[in-house]
């Protein structure tokens, strides 16, 4: 820009670079509802790998393997997977309840948890699983508090045992509250400021006994359930942490013994395949109410189950909650939901947990999730989902602004009807042309192609299966299902080939060629499959594709392949194919995410400039990469008119001459007499 000075001076200019340059947005997210054996419900949860749809959502089963190795088949091509597990009427949590018998609870998320369940006074349960379903049977939540100081083994009865009364030594040099009393063997628990050895004796009453050992209580103590009667040891208290005490909070306020520790297990090995382990621990909580840790966060028990544990939630303990800073010192037990300690000077002391039936709790406990008395765990889980249901997890993909997908697949719809499984892919068809920002895979109905011997009675079958579908270039059709082994149940199983299809343009995108074709020999070979449900002719493949469905046939010596790109559009058009609507999809997502740094700037030459200088070299970029033949980008004064500008609008038009893939090849082979020229025979063109 030349100066507009007039005479000698220092011209100040600035210019706009801000823009940079536009990289492709990722395109490369599919996304599946289904039934599965554990994982959250109703919630997109983005897998990259078959191991972590194991570990998040469970090995196939006879009832979700088609939906489970649909998503394994998108995932071997190199695409990332946005799964929802679908919530079903036959979901029960597990957990430890106030019933003999499995109670009826299932909290589908941490949302209803916290809409339903959060009063703890009013809950039907003392700590329930996270994640519904049969998986959490085995869980055990264990706590326990400072509890008692001593054991001392006794060399017979001490008279009258109560807990809580006070005892004392032959001579009344040292004190001790009664804790517990274990008749097997003649151990005696105490609470104690104390230091008791085996040269002291015990005066309660007129009793006078010899002690023979003592023993620190918390060394001693196990992490111990029983379930039907047996005893299973999960490990040591004093090897998962030293013992809780006081907190600092606590004890600045005048309270005492609000530490606890609590750990999660998986007795039976449900959750990680191993027994006995330790699947999380919380040490050093509070159960007071307003207890916060030396950095300032909450540690109120409850609290931080809530925030932090990825397995339970916290239930129905006490019947009121003490604020330590809210309640003077006292000996009452009004104030806290327990009993307090009385000495000098006096203390107020915190009993682990109280239940909803305002039962005291010792500072000891194990809470199954399985009945103590017949060890049937209380979860529980329907892997069959309805189409209704299926439907509604779909919704979670309705918003483009909150889920950011490409593919949307529909998977095996329901095995049980044609109808319920047409109203899944029109589903899948509204979405994916309402969001307008990726399509929609589907395969035909099961009953339709597997178990049918006829490939004749297979091809109308398929056809009428569509035939009523919206017309759309947002979504691709299927004809048939494959066949593969299941290593996890070692059998065989057809599963429908929607997550391939998917799947490969997941595969040509991971190749840098988003706008390429999927279909074919180079780009369309179909992973993991055995043989076909349906591998039609060449006269049934041209019925189908006539139909917008695309065949994915054996090919002799070639192998499984998908033969045909067209979109489910029924009108001729550029984007009734494949790479097509791909190539206008990377476009639109990416020059659109481009054109948000233009939004609030002046719309005039300048910008209109610098936005062009912006897109047209990544245009020509797509197009040395073979996606467009040409393009034209206006942006200027002819579509930014005065009205425009002064609506606060900005307009940029695109012309785009897609590149077409080759459907349709004819080779002509022409013999010619000895001699002949060949500018005789060939025909100018």
């Amino acid at each position: 820009m030349a100066s507009t000075l007039l005479s000698p001076g220092v011209d100040i200019q600035e210019r706009d670079l801000t823009l940079g340059s536009i990289e492709t947005v990722e395109v490369n997210v599919g996304a599946i509802v289904g039934a599965f054996s554990k994982g959250p419900v109703l919630t997109p949860t983005r897998i990259a790998t078959e191991s972590q749809l194991i570990e998040i959502f469970g090995e196939p089963t006879d009832a979700n393997a088609e939906t489970w190795w649909t998503a394994a088949s998108f995932l071997s091509y190199g695409g990332v997977l946005d799964v929802v597990r679908c919530g079903t009427s036959g979901q029960l949590t597990a957990s430890d309840d106030f019933t003999t018998s499995p109670y009826t609870l299932s909290i589908s998320s941490k949302d209803i948890y916290e809409a339903s369940y959060l009063d703890a006074g009013s809950n039907p349960f003392r700590f329930a699983a996270r994640n519904v379903g049969a998986d959490s049977n085995g869980i055990v939540v264990s706590t326990i508090d400072k509890g008692a100081d001593y054991i001392l083994t006794l060399d017979g009865i001490p008279g009258t045992i109560t807990v809580g009364t006070e005892i004392t030594n032959v001579g009344a040099s040292k004190s001790a509250r009664i804790y517990d009393w274990d008749a097997t063997g003649n151990k005696l628990s105490i609470i104690t400021s104390d230091t008791w050895t085996t040269t002291d004796d015990v005066e309660n009453g007129t009793t006078d006994l010899n002690i023979t050992g003592v023993q620190d209580w918390y060394d001693q103590q196990d992490v111990k359930v029983i379930i039907n009667g047996v005893t299973t040891t999960l490990g040591k208290w004093n090897v998962i942490a030293p013992r809780p005490g006081t907190s600092t909070y606590a004890s600045a306020r005048g309270g005492a013994n609000d530490e606890m520790h609590v750990c999660v297990w998986d007795r039976t090995g449900s959750v990680t395949g191993t027994p006995k382990t330790l699947l999380e621990k919380f040490t050093y909580v509070s159960k007071a109410n307003d207890a916060k840790t030396a950095e300032g966060s909450l540690n109120y028990y409850p609290q931080v189950i809530l925030e932090k544990s990825a397995y339970v939630y916290w239930g129905s303990h006490e019947v009121e909650a003490y604020d330590v800073s809210a309640n003077a010192l006292t000996d009452s037990a009004s104030n806290i939901p327990g009993t307090s300690n009385g000495g000098s000077p006096s203390t107020t002391v915190f009993d682990l947990i109280v239940d909803k039936s305002g039962t005291l709790n010792n500072g000891l406990q194990s809470y199954s999730f399985s009945n103590p008395t017949d060890g049937v765990g209380k979860g529980a889980e329907s892997l069959g989902a309805t189409s209704g249901e299926i439907v509604t997890a779909l919704q979670e993909f309705a918003d483009p602004e909150t889920r950011l997908i490409d593919y949307l697949i529909a998977g095996p719809g329901d095995a049980a009807s044609k109808t319920n499984t047409q109203a899944i892919a029109d589903a899948v068809i509204t979405i994916a042309s309402s969001r307008k920002d990726c399509v929609g895979f589907i395969s035909p109905y099961r009953g339709d192609v597997v178990g049918v011997t006829s490939s004749t009675t297979q091809t109308q079958n398929v056809i009428d299966f569509y035939s009523g579908r919206a017309s759309t270039s947002f979504a691709v059709f299927d004809n048939t299902w494959k066949y593969v082994y299941d290593r996890f149940a070692d059998k065989y199983r057809y599963i429908p080939c929607c997550g391939d299809t998917a799947g490969l343009c997941a595969s040509t995108t991971a190749n840098g060629l988003p706008w390429f074709s999927p279909a074919g020999l180079n780009r369309g070979a179909i992973r993991g499959a055995i043989k076909l449900a349906y591998s039609p002719t060449k006269s049934e493949r041209d019925s189908l594709y006539q139909k917008r469905i695309n065949p994915i046939t054996s090919l002799p010596g070639q192998g499984i392949v998908l033969f045909g790109d067209k979109t489910a559009l029924a009108s001729p058009s550029a984007f009734d194919r494949i790479n097509v609507r791909r190539l206008f999809l990377v476009l639109e997502k990416t020059i659109g995410n481009a054109a948000k740094g233009v939004l609030f700037e002046l719309n005039d030459e300048f910008t209109r400039n610098n936005f062009k200088n912006v897109v047209e070299p990544y245009l020509r970029g797509v197009q040395a990469e073979r996606g467009v033949t040409d393009f034209k980008v206006v942006c200027d004064g002819t579509n930014n008119t005065g009205a425009i500008i002064d609506a606060n609008e900005f307009k940029a038009d695109f012309y785009i001459k897609p590149a077409r893939s080759i459907n349709f090849i004819t080779l002509t082979f022409v013999a010619t007499r000895t001699g002949v020229s060949f500018e005789e025979v060939v025909p100018r063109r």
